[in-house]
């Protein structure tokens, strides 16, 4: 009996070495600690670490404030019916930041955030609608020639009654001045009146684009330094699409459930927006980096493109760059108000969340703390509404 038991074990748990061609050994996937735990530090001091979280909430706090300042007086003049305050916190037209990734050096703290500025793109938008189709057509240059000869009839006429006036009534020149200053007000006003919120929407996209400019973002780098104790950089990253980043996909579906319960519509919308390709999958490599490619004979005849190759090589092997899957999930107080209904629960999604590597190709994957996948993102808010409290659950996936 024991010599067929060792002779099985001759056979089937021979170990191999790991120059035997039958073993494929793949390099793991490294995913840094800031994408772990949002904030990486090493201190001498356990004591420091202790107050760091409640630190960095404070500090999200301020940059979410920052970001979110506006000018209620020129918003409400782009706008027929009274802008309310209430409804302007809860608005979509803003800048959607992410969460922050904190990483600490003993005299310096790198904050990272993703941002998706929907603000700047809406104005964009109502201008090339509006206005700047306006601009190329003939109609607009005639009338603007038409509105030039006018002005400059009226400005001949009141000349020369201004030299009458001032002639006969020397006293009232100061009089006779502010009258003609109001009528040119008025006609400029009644000429001009289209192009007056031409000029309140650039006033818009320039208070939106001075929140990223080192003069105005000073001020908040010193109101974060001093609760850190430390000198602060950030590194703001301008997403191109809203659903690249899990917490900033969830953000839209809770405000829009804020001010009405259209849960169904608002996940549909949300969800057809994310552009999801069928991707194809490519081998990878036993080796981290793939260092043949440079030697190849091919790279050294590309003297002038160096730069573009090197960008394909390089993007080639980064991991986790295309969406491959997205899902939302509402739960709660989900129903209209007055109606004591319970807690409703209503999920969409598009492509696939799982990890296609791993599960069909059979690659390893690390897996993050507790059982967070590598390839996903997943973020969680919790809001609430005169109806009742609710939740809000995305997830986004990545190959």
């Amino acid at each position: 009996m024991l010599n067929i038991i060792k002779s099985k074990l001759n056979t089937t748990y021979k170990k191999k070495g790991l120059n035997d061609s039958s073993i494929a050994i793949y390099n793991r996937d490294v995913i840094p600690a800031v994408r772990n735990w949002k904030s990486s530090i090493y201190a001498y001091n356990k004591n420091a670490i202790n107050l760091i979280p409640i630190k960095s909430k404070y500090v999200m706090k301020l940059i979410k404030a920052y970001f979110n300042l506006y000018n209620l007086q020129l918003e409400s003049l782009l706008r027929k019916n009274r802008l309310r305050r209430r409804f302007r916190k809860i608005s979509t037209n803003r800048i959607f930041i992410s969460d922050g990734e904190f990483k600490h050096t003993n005299d310096k703290v790198n904050i990272t955030l993703y941002v998706y500025n929907k603000q700047k793109l809406n104005y964009l938008l109502k201008l090339k609608k509006r206005y700047l189709t306006l601009f190329k057509k003939a109609k607009f240059a005639r009338k603007l020639k038409l509105i030039k000869n006018v002005g400059l009839n009226i400005l001949c006429k009141h000349k020369q009654k201004s030299i009458l006036l001032s002639n006969l009534l020397p006293k009232y020149n100061t009089q006779v001045n502010t009258a003609q200053n109001i009528y040119y007000t008025r006609f400029i006003k009644k000429s001009f009146k289209r192009l007056k919120f031409y000029m309140y929407y650039k006033q818009m996209l320039y208070i939106n684009k001075a929140k990223f400019e080192n003069t105005y973002l000073q001020g908040l780098i010193n109101l974060v330094r001093n609760i850190f104790n430390k000198n602060v950089e950030f590194n703001i990253i301008n997403l191109k699409y809203f659903y690249f980043n899990s917490k900033i996909f969830t953000q839209p579906l809770e405000l829009k459930l804020k001010k009405k319960r259209n849960v169904l519509r608002y996940l549909k919308v949300l969800i057809r927006k994310a552009k999801i390709k069928n991707v194809k999958l490519a081998e990878k490599s036993k080796k981290f980096f793939n260092f043949n490619i440079f030697n190849s004979d091919n790279f050294l005849q590309q003297d002038n493109t160096k730069s573009k190759y090197l960008k394909k090589i390089i993007l080639s092997n980064l991991k986790y760059k295309r969406v491959s899957g997205v899902r939302l999930e509402a739960a709660g107080r989900l129903t209209r108000r007055f109606s004591a209904s319970r807690s409703q629960r209503r999920t969409k999604y598009k492509g696939n969340l799982e990890n296609v590597y791993s599960s069909f190709k059979g690659y390893p994957t690390p897996v993050l703390r507790g059982n967070d996948k590598a390839n996903l993102q997943y973020t969680v808010i919790n809001s609430t509404s005169r109806v009742g409290a609710f939740g809000v659950k995305g997830w986004i996936s990545s190959t």
